[in-house]
């Protein structure tokens, strides 16, 4: 029988960061610990091998029921050759998948209609970019695919049985809409939604009885737009959708893979990238912006150099936003290296010439000649002496700051020594810094961890590259526990997946690869 004091409890990870606030928190997990993750004692356990690169976050969910397999604990993993695959989660022999589906062909790459010429953002193909989400009620899995045929270019919303993989809830759905305006592509006061120029990255969110996607660009190519579509979960009927540009263009929403963040009364908070901007708030290109769960405008917040961050393509939008647990705060950051922490009830608008309308705001890392991109968003834990905010800007040490009194203290509470063997401080040289995830059993002090994972020596801008995993003391970013390079024969990454998180779940850690892998890492047998 299992230890009682160690046995993990049931978690379940059913969308990016794993909730809607976008904490990237599991509180539940007793038998990762500092005292139990070290190089001797922590591991690459197996790997399972998929047919494409995953941009998406694997999801877990335990005690699944299978026909004629009874309950398993499963990990559902999406590919870019438009593959679903579940797997069992825990055990090494089980290679095979539980089950696996295809939706359809993907876009190889190059392709004269994706991106720039010399487009290199996306390599070999685009299927599934977003990571899906799990409905637990309605036994669902949503996935947003794209693909190519004789027709063209198509983005295609599937549900899937979690436990059988077929389609339900009225799947597929095809998407398709034009809404007013004039701005760029629009056609007699109508845009419409273009599937060749618009990107899926941002992670599906499920929220009040609907699914939402969010849509940003391939490499800027114009025209496009930020686009947000709602569905009824249970039909797939589309029942709203908003553009953040309706009279200019571009302000797509990516968020480096990040999820919309919803808060306890259903508002849904994103942040848009380069585009068009109007101080009245009728174009919202770098702002973050609060919706109703219908897609109306409710709130707006954009900085006062919205002008500046647009000329230089310093996207506001490379992180999604995280809503801080206990209190209506919002906090976001992009490119610029800078957090924006706002007030849900009153965002602020735009104010010319400075920023002092909002709560706070300062640089993560103070400017200096390397670039300090956020990417994909911050992460949070509540402890004793935090709570802390984690966020690892590209070319810099990983980093927590403590929330105390409705502010984050700008000195860092702790920051990593960590170098790279290149002798980068941070150990991530470029872009995009590291990919955060947290795990504790609940606010216990000595049990949290801090998991990273990021690119090893090179720049992942439009490259694949080498990966590496890290683990931290999460109340003390200066004792790194171990690194999947200590063993590398045993525990190598591969190819660094860009934008995703770890899955941490179940007393193991699922870590997506561009290496047509996903590896699960955890406890070894004693030697």
């Amino acid at each position: 029988m299992p230890d009682t004091a160690t046995a993990p409890r049931p978690v379940r990870v059913t969308t990016q960061h794993n909730d809607n606030r976008r904490t990237g928190a599991n509180l539940q997990e007793r038998a990762l610990r500092p005292e139990t993750v070290g190089p001797r004692s922590f591991g690459k356990l197996f790997s399972r091998a998929v047919d494409g690169q995953i941009y998406a976050q694997p999801l877990y969910l335990p005690q699944v029921p299978l026909p004629g397999a009874g309950q398993r604990n499963v990990v559902y993993v999406a590919t870019m050759h438009n593959s679903v695959y579940a797997f069992d989660a825990d055990d090494p022999a089980a290679a095979a998948p539980l089950w696996h589906v295809s939706l359809g062909p993907s876009a190889p790459l190059p392709d004269p209609e994706i991106g720039p010429t010399g487009y290199r953002d996306i390599a070999v193909e685009v299927g599934v970019i977003s990571t899906p989400v799990i409905d637990v009620e309605r036994h669902v899995l949503y996935v947003l695919a794209f693909t190519k045929d004789q027709q063209g270019h198509h983005h295609t919303l599937h549900a899937l049985d979690l436990s059988t993989g077929q389609e339900t809830a009225g799947g597929p759905v095809r998407l398709a809409a034009t809404v007013p305006g004039t701005g760029d592509g629009s056609v007699g006061g109508r845009i419409a939604f273009t599937s060749k120029r618009q990107l899926q990255r941002a992670a599906l969110t499920l929220a009040g009885g609907r699914v939402y996607a969010a849509f940003a660009s391939y490499g800027d190519r114009s025209p496009y737009h930020g686009w947000v579509f709602a569905f009824d979960a249970a039909t797939l009927a589309p029942t709203a959708v908003h553009v953040t540009t309706p009279g200019t263009g571009l302000g797509g929403i990516w968020q480096a893979g990040q999820g919309l963040a919803v808060d306890d009364a259903g508002f849904l908070y994103l942040i848009t990238g380069n585009g068009g901007f109007r101080a009245d708030g009728s174009e919202l290109g770098d702002s973050i912006v609060k919706l109703t769960p219908d897609l109306t405008v409710a709130d707006w917040f954009s900085p006062f150099n919205n002008a500046a961050l647009n000329a230089a393509d310093a996207d506001l939008g490379s992180a999604g936003p995280l809503l801080l647990p206990g209190t209506g705060l919002l906090l976001g950051g992009g490119k610029e290296g800078k957090f924006y922490l706002l007030d849900t009830a009153a965002m602020g608008h735009f104010q010319d010439g400075s920023d002092s309308q909002i709560v706070q705001s300062f640089f993560v890392v103070p400017p200096d000649r390397a670039s300090h991109h956020i990417h994909a968003g911050a992460v949070y834990w509540d402890f004793p002496g935090g709570p802390w905010v984690y966020v690892w800007p590209e070319n810099a040490f990983l980093r927590a700051y403590r929330f105390t009194g409705g502010l984050l203290q700008t000195t860092p509470a702790s920051t990593s020594t960590t170098t790279d063997p290149t002798g980068v401080p941070g150990g991530a040289p470029g872009m995009p810094g590291g990919m955060l995830s947290v795990s504790a059993d609940g606010g216990d002090a000595g049990s949290g961890l801090l998991w990273a994972s990021h690119p090893y020596r090179e720049n992942a801008n439009q490259a694949v590259v080498e990966g590496v995993l890290r683990v931290y003391r999460a109340a003390d970013l200066t004792q790194e526990l171990w690194n999947s390079k200590l063993n590398p024969a045993r525990d190598d990454v591969g190819s660094f997946a860009k934008f995703v998180p770890p899955t941490v779940a179940g007393g193991k850690v699922y870590l997506a690869t561009f290496s047509k892998a996903l590896h699960v890492y955890g406890l070894l047998a004693p030697e």
